[in-house]
């Protein structure tokens, strides 16, 4: 999934960025289902008895939450800057 939000932020047209959607959008498809894994889609047993290597799943877990955030934002157009008035 890196390597996919690296190759969409070296794109350097759109035409460019929009060839990459559909293999983009794959790979955030792929993101969710590990995620849905690693909290517990296979049941309780799936999960870590430990202490420590639940808080390290968790962790892991967290780390692929913020990235795929940044690439939802990534993909987003810059807003309008406003003044405050």
């Amino acid at each position: 999934m890196r390597d996919m939000h690296q190759k969409m932020m070296a794109a350097k047209t759109p035409g460019e960025r929009q060839a990459l959607m559909g293999e983009h959008m794959k790979a955030m498809q792929g993101g969710m289902g590990m995620m849905k894994e690693m909290a517990g889609g296979g049941g309780a047993a799936s999960m870590p008895a430990d202490p420590k290597a639940r808080m390290g799943a968790m962790e892991q877990r967290m780390d692929m939450m913020q990235m795929m955030m940044e690439m939802m934002m990534d993909r987003m157009p810059a807003a309008p800057v406003r003044d405050g008035k």
